[in-house]
């Protein structure tokens, strides 16, 4: 049954709405301890329970915009917890149930104080609200690349429901899906699922890159500017995701593959790692690249096998074509850690320069855009992409403003006056 909370004042309801963290911390720490038992009743595992806990109070801090009163704030809590517990105990369900089959065990987790799960709390919610502005500023100290590594996440998820960051911090083992595909349904069913409102979203914004794994195992790798959707209630009901703009993910071994939406293209993954690319000026067409094991592309009836190392182009209508090696790098190089352009039009490499750079470079004539650029830059630094910029493209770039820059042709730049002596 739902516990008794401290009280809440109306001080501290005005700052916990109006979004101050330190409102959050005080109903954190006066609450964790009395919710943890609440959920405890429901899973009948304390660490477990805190898990549920913890969740529970970022849901409420998520849709904290709702609350009128602080009754309000006590009732959407209790709820959170009801709602988090049930996923963990379909989560516990399904890995008891299929732990035969894979002759896996898994060790208890052990209680942790409240000090460090509020430390696990204010790691999402810092990680949740990186500035972009602040990383820019931040550029020459910390690469965006490495960003991946420190935060290992870019972005909260979309709405309730269970934490990626859950998955992440404690690198929980999740259960088989439930829900199996099959050749005929699988596609329309995931579709309907990705499309559904408590759809769950990870975003990147330009210039960051993160790595999650999922419950599941999966690892994604967001590339910048990016969305990987999935259902509410990954893994259990359905593995599905959706790549809106580029991500590599990598699924362990399953009777069950988890199914991929990238453009209009469909790729089953188990066993094996691939690339996707697809942004909203690709119209739909998807570019991608199996980085080990092989993975199963499926377009309308067509399949086609991909291994390691393949890349292919599918178009909007489903036809299988091959993929360029130019363009190939010019989509995937972020996963080495590099930019890298040939022969590519300058009208394109400004547009990727802004998404993976978050450096806005404005031309002041159009008359060039289409010449080709050759260029390979470290994602590391802007400095040196701007370097690489000017020269594989034989323009002059002068920075305006953090994160934005001018563009004009070398060739019309105007040249430095010496100093007569």
């Amino acid at each position: 049954m739902p516990v008794s909370l401290a009280p809440i004042t109306p001080e501290l309801f005005a700052d916990f709405k109006g979004g101050k963290e330190t409102a959050l911390e005080q109903f954190f720490r006066a609450n964790f301890e009395a919710i943890t038992q609440e959920a405890n009743e429901k899973v009948g595992d304390v660490a477990a329970a805190q898990k549920v806990a913890a969740s529970a109070f970022l849901d409420v801090w998520d849709r904290r915009a709702k609350l009128e009163t602080p009754a309000q704030l006590e009732s959407m809590l209790h709820d959170a917890v009801n709602g988090e517990a049930v996923h963990e105990q379909r989560r516990r369900a399904a890995a008891h149930h299929m732990a035969g089959n894979h002759a896996r065990t898994h060790e208890a987790a052990v209680p942790e104080t409240v000090d460090q799960w509020w430390a696990k709390v204010t790691g999402v919610l810092h990680a949740a609200h990186a500035d972009p502005a602040e990383a820019a500023r931040k550029r020459a100290e910390h690469s965006r690349h490495e960003a991946a590594e420190h935060m290992k996440k870019v972005a909260r998820p979309k709405r309730t429901g269970f934490y990626v960051f859950v998955v992440l911090l404690l690198a929980i083992a999740g259960g088989v899906p439930l829900w199996y595909f099959n050749k005929g349904a699988d596609a329309t069913k995931a579709a309907q699922l990705l499309a559904h409102d408590d759809a769950k979203a990870m975003r990147s914004k330009d210039g960051q890159r993160g790595t999650v794994t999922m419950e599941d195992s999966t690892v994604v790798r967001l590339g910048s500017s990016s969305t990987v959707k999935y259902p509410a209630s990954y893994p259990l009901d359905a593995r599905a995701m959706q790549i809106i703009g580029s991500a590599a993910i990598k699924a362990p071994a399953s009777n069950t593959p988890l199914l991929v939406k990238v453009g209009n293209t469909w790729v089953d993954v188990s066993d094996a790692e691939f690339v996707g690319r697809s942004f909203p000026e690709d119209s739909n067409a998807a570019m991608l690249k199996a980085l080990s094991g092989t993975v199963t592309v499926r377009a309308g009836k067509e399949f086609k096998e991909l291994a390691a190392g393949s890349t292919l182009l599918v178009l909007t209508n489903g036809t299988f074509m091959d993929l360029s090696e130019d363009r190939a790098k010019f989509a995937f190089s972020w996963i080495d850690g590099n930019f890298v352009s040939e022969h590519q039009p300058l009208r394109k490499v400004l547009v990727e320069m802004k998404r993976v750079y978050a450096l806005e470079i404005v031309p002041k004539d159009t008359s060039f855009l289409d010449r080709p650029v050759s260029m390979t830059a470290n994602l590391d630094s802007t400095k040196a992409a701007v370097a690489a910029l000017e020269e594989g493209g034989a323009v002059k770039v002068t920075l305006v403003s953090e994160g934005k820059a001018s563009l004009v042709d070398a060739a019309s730049a105007p040249k430095p006056t010496r100093r007569r002596r």
